[in-house]
């Protein structure tokens, strides 16, 4: 009977009628031993899942080993081989500005008030032509007071003379004494000076005339005007800016030991706007100037060989290119070869190859196969989308092209060389010697 209430149901729920609190915790305790035997048959299905889907990998791992890995499921990799070069030409670009032959800000000599100017900006004017002019009012008052003065100076020498010829008779006659003589002589003499500077006075005010008109000292085009009417102006301020209609100059700042092989008289090609024309080298200048350590080079455009349409303006930018050959054992590489290394040093993927098979696939030999390790390289120079490298290497060495986030050192790869790799390095390295 005493098992029977512990197993039976119905027993149990008689005797959860009759003692509330015992049947509550056993009824607790029951359902804590069901959510368990759930939990590990869950945990045994799990396992057993997992079992059956690795063993066969597990079971079939040493024969897969033992299956040797053909050259087509290897990693390919592109590769180019090396060409020791004795050295390469740096291309040097130094940069100058168009200058007109001559430009000048013109004004007047003297001071005074700007009455009227003749020209405006784009005029194309001519030697010697009146540009502006000042107001003269003051200068014409001046002169005519001037030429009174001169009247009444000239006046008072006819009358000095006059006096002195009549003396110089009554001298003979001993009616003058020498003493008159002497004194009209003198005055004479006075009268005649106050004429020359009456008369020097009049000129220097038709001279202050004269400046008062402002004349074009070559031919040109007027480029800028400084200057409006009404202005005072001091003696020298400019008024207009004259540009000569000339072929331009072009000045060219270079540095470095290429100056010294600069030839006056040779032509040498320039670059302005991404188009190329000749120039005439016609002078360098003796000094290096003393912040950008340069030496001024000028030239003469040869406009006649330049392009259709191509103009010249003062303040364009122009590039003069130059070659430096530097003597410098390496090889030629892509740019996407380079891998960074440790302290800012490159490495460059080197396949060693252990295993020639002259099967082809179309332009490539698919059996060639190797395995990777990193060369450290030092970079030269860079052109364009290739660097000339110091590497060690000998000709012919096999160097990963590109893809180098796919590869590791030690790993076992397939070679891809295309057949024009090397006609494809050369015209890289002749494209960058021809800059």
């Amino acid at each position: 009977m005493r098992w029977a209430n512990r197993h039976c149901p119905l027993s149990a729920a008689k005797s959860a009628t009759n003692g509330p609190g015992k049947s509550s915790e056993k009824t607790m305790i029951a359902n804590r031993r069901q959510r368990g035997f759930l939990f590990l048959c869950e945990r045994i299905a799990c396992t057993s899942a997992m079992l059956a889907i690795l063993w066969p990998a597990m079971a079939g791992s040493d024969a897969v080993d033992q299956v040797p890995v053909g050259a087509a499921a290897l990693t390919a990799v592109s590769v180019v081989q090396t060409a020791q070069m004795e050295g390469y030409k740096l291309r040097r670009v130094y940069s100058g500005s168009v200058e007109p032959y001559r430009s000048s800000n013109v004004g007047f000599e003297r001071a005074g008030l700007l009455a009227e100017v003749f020209v405006r900006e784009g005029d194309q004017v001519t030697p010697n032509q009146v540009l502006a002019s000042l107001d003269t009012a003051l200068l014409e008052a001046r002169r005519r007071e001037l030429a009174a003065s001169l009247a009444q100076a000239e006046a008072d020498l006819a009358l000095a003379e006059a006096t002195l010829e009549r003396y110089r008779d009554s001298v003979q006659e001993g009616a003058v004494t020498r003493q008159a003589l002497d004194e009209a002589s003198a005055a004479e003499r006075a009268a005649s000076a106050a004429v020359e500077l009456a008369r020097a006075r009049i000129g220097s005010v038709d001279l202050d005339i004269t400046r008062s008109r402002l004349s074009t000292p070559f031919a040109g085009v007027v480029t800028q005007r400084l200057a409006d009417e009404g202005r005072v102006l001091e003696a020298g301020e400019p008024v207009l800016q004259i540009q000569e209609a000339r072929t331009p100059e072009l000045r060219i700042g270079v540095a470095g030991p290429l100056v010294d092989r600069l030839q006056p008289g040779r032509l040498y090609p320039l670059h302005y706007a991404g188009r190329a024309f000749d120039a005439r080298l016609r002078a360098v200048l003796p000094v290096r100037a003393g912040a950008a350590r340069t030496v001024d080079a000028l030239f003469t455009p040869v406009l006649a060989d330049a392009p259709r349409g191509q103009v010249l303006r003062p303040g364009d930018l122009v590039e003069l290119h130059l070659s430096q050959w530097i003597e410098e054992p390496g090889i030629w590489l892509p740019l996407t070869a380079l891998t960074r290394g440790l302290r800012g040093l490159w490495n460059v993927y080197l396949a060693d190859l252990d295993e020639v098979d002259l099967e082809h696939e179309g332009n490539h030999r698919i059996g060639l196969t190797g395995r990777l390790r990193l060369q450290p390289v030092e970079v030269l120079h860079q052109a364009n989308e290739h660097v000339f490298v110091r590497a060690g290497l000998p000709s012919g060495s096999r160097i990963v092209a590109n893809g180098l986030h796919r590869i590791v050192p030690g790993q076992q790869v397939r070679v891809l060389e295309s057949a024009n790799a090397q006609l494809a390095r050369h015209k890289a390295a002749a494209a960058t010697e021809a800059h």
